[in-house]
C-alpha cells in the first residue's frame, strides 16, 4: 500500500510541475511545415507570413529550414531589406543540405530570404516575430491551473486513504 501512495503522490507532483513548465521549453519550428522552404505555391507573397502568424516564437526556439533543390536561407537585418529582397545585406547565409537550424537568440523580428535568383521576390521569405525567452513564459491559464490542482489534490487524497 505504501508503494501505491508514493506512486500517486509522485504523479500528483508531476502534474503540478508540468503545469508550471507548460510553454517553458524551447521548440523547433520547421519553416513552412511540410511544404518546407521553397518558392511558395502560386508565388503567394503571404504564404510564409501566414505560416509564421500561427506561432509565438521565443528566444531559445530554433527555425529549421528544409528544402530540396537550390535554395539558401539568408538573414537580413531590417524590414526594408526584407521587403525589397536586398540580397547584398544578407548576413548569415545557410547554404547546403536541408534541415539547417537557426537558433533564435534575441527578441524582435528576424528576417530570412532566399538569395537564389528571384525566389525572394516570388515570396520565399519569412519574418519571425520573437517576443520573449522561454524562461519568461506566462503563468498557465487559470482554468488549466485549477483543473490540475483539483487532480493533484484528488490524487493526494486517494493516496492517503
Amino acid at each position: 500500500m505504501t508503494n501505491h501512495r508514493v506512486g500517486l503522490s509522485l504523479i500528483a507532483l508531476l502534474i503540478v510541475a508540468m503545469t508550471f513548465l507548460e510553454g517553458a521549453i524551447a521548440a523547433d519550428y520547421t519553416v513552412g511545415d511540410n511544404y518546407g522552404w521553397d518558392v511558395p505555391p502560386n508565388n503567394s507573397s503571404d504564404f510564409y507570413a501566414s505560416w509564421a502568424s500561427r506561432f509565438e516564437f521565443k528566444i531559445g526556439d530554433v527555425a529549421v529550414f528544409n528544402w530540396t533543390g537550390v535554395h539558401t536561407a539568408a538573414q537580413v537585418t531590417n524590414k526594408a531589406d526584407f521587403d525589397s529582397c536586398n540580397k547584398s545585406s544578407a548576413g548569415i547565409r545557410l547554404i547546403g543540405e536541408a534541415g539547417v537550424g537557426v537558433p533564435i537568440t534575441s527578441e524582435g523580428f528576424h528576417y530570412f530570404i532566399c538569395t537564389v535568383d528571384t525566389h525572394c521576390e516570388q515570396g520565399q521569405k519569412v519574418a519571425l516575430n520573437v517576443t520573449a525567452d522561454v524562461s519568461s513564459a506566462p503563468v498557465p491559464h487559470p482554468t488549466v491551473f485549477a483543473f490540475t490542482m483539483v487532480l493533484s489534490v484528488l490524487a493526494i487524497f486517494l493516496s492517503i486513504h
